[in-house]
């Protein structure tokens, strides 16, 4: 039963990633897909339910509008700072911003939206999105798509004060904001993260206000594989920078 587990999550890791590698233009999935042919030999005999299964996950995969979001961070000194929003309506704490797709909508597209419903409209979806357009994001094993910009820094506060374009509610889905090191969090994403366990950082980086001091396990997830694929976009900093500033 743990050897069909650990085929199951490796095929679906490695489905997402060859639709991926379609859906951004990667030029040669080619050995994604031998890696796939492998894993199925593999496990053909043992596993022929599983494999049904995973064939129609795919195919489901193959035709859903896919989630995807934003790390916005700025850089100070030797450390990086992650703009976060908090979640405590639903219990899910801390994380950046991103969401569901609108039917249409390409990648791109969902998290340049997401990220400028969850930040207020502070962030403007135009400018968003010529920042991420070229760029290949990191996408986890649930298909969520995952970019990165580089910004200015601005006190967390006068994001939470702006005026949304709107009333529509998906402008009012946060309420509180706060710069985040990046070494709060390092140590958590060198390893798989448990979606079970609450991964608590220090409080001191909290606005008034807060009532959850932990960062959302899946989105936690989707940063170690980041981490493992090399693909943050800053590289070594160190830690120990003051912090910022929240108020």
């Amino acid at each position: 039963m743990e050897d069909a587990e650990k085929t199951r999550e490796q095929l679906i890791r490695e489905l997402a990633e060859l639709t991926a590698g379609i859906s951004y233009g990667i030029t040669n999935p080619i050995s994604t897909l031998s890696s796939i042919c492998d894993t199925l030999n593999r496990a053909m005999k043992k596993h022929t339910l599983l494999i049904l299964a995973l064939v129609l996950v795919f195919c489901e995969h193959a035709i859903a509008q896919d989630p995807a979001g934003i790390v916005l961070y700025f850089k100070s000194g030797n450390e990086v700072y992650l703009l976060l929003a908090e979640d405590a309506r639903k219990g899910r704490g801390w994380a950046t911003f991103g969401g569901k797709a609108l039917e249409g909508e390409h990648p791109t597209e969902t998290a340049a939206r997401e990220t400028e419903e969850e930040t207020r409209g502070y962030f403007a979806r135009a400018d968003l999105l010529k920042k991420i357009d070229q760029q290949t994001p990191v996408v986890d094993q649930n298909r969520f798509a995952m970019f990165f910009v580089e910004i200015a820094f601005v006190p967390a506060q006068r994001v939470a004060n702006h005026e949304p374009p709107t009333r529509d509610r998906a402008y009012f889905e946060k309420g509180l904001y706060a710069w985040i090191p990046f070494s709060e969090i390092e140590d958590y994403v060198q390893a798989n993260v448990d979606r079970d366990r609450k991964y608590f950082f220090d409080k001191r980086f909290l606005p008034f206000g807060s009532q959850a001091d932990w960062l959302w396990p899946v989105w936690l997830g989707s940063m170690q594989i980041a981490v493992e694929k090399h693909a943050l976009p800053w590289k070594g900093e160190a830690k120990g920078t003051p912090n910022p500033g929240n108020d």
